[in-house]
């Protein structure tokens, strides 16, 4: 006997529309964050030697974490619809675990460049991940 699952719609209501408004909030913060340190005001928070928090970060920062999280929750909803094999699941967990330690890590360690690294490895999970959750 073979089941037939439905999908809810309150998962699936507008998924392109709400990945679409979380991406560009992505693109918008890091936009900010990519304005230089002598535009930004004084660091308000220092964070590590050479790394502080200043208003504009705050803002840029602010988006990131709002238009990530929102992204996080919309791909981990719709996960059992993308039918990805365990083995490709766990290498892109395993990949944007990689990616986000390695972003954070760069801000207290010592090699400025880890977070290219970071962001290269997240950026691929992100780049599979965000096209099948708005596909359906």
């Amino acid at each position: 006997m073979t089941k037939t699952l439905v999908m809810s719609q309150s998962i699936g209501g507008a998924p392109r529309t709400q990945v679409a408004v979380s991406v560009l909030l992505l693109v918008v913060g890091v936009l900010i964050l990519f304005v230089p340190a002598g535009d930004e005001g004084r660091v308000l928070v220092p964070v590590s030697e050479g790394h502080g928090l200043s208003a504009v970060d705050g803002v840029g920062a602010a988006l990131l974490a709002s238009g990530g999280t929102w992204l996080e929750v919309l791909v981990v909803r719709r996960l059992p619809y993308l039918a990805l094999p365990p083995r490709a699941l766990f290498g892109l967990g395993l990949l944007a675990g990689l990616g986000m330690g390695l972003l954070i890590a760069s801000v207290f360690s010592g090699f400025f460049w880890w977070w290219a690294v970071g962001a290269t490895t997240l950026g691929l999970a992100v780049l599979v991940l965000v096209p099948l959750t708005a596909r359906r």
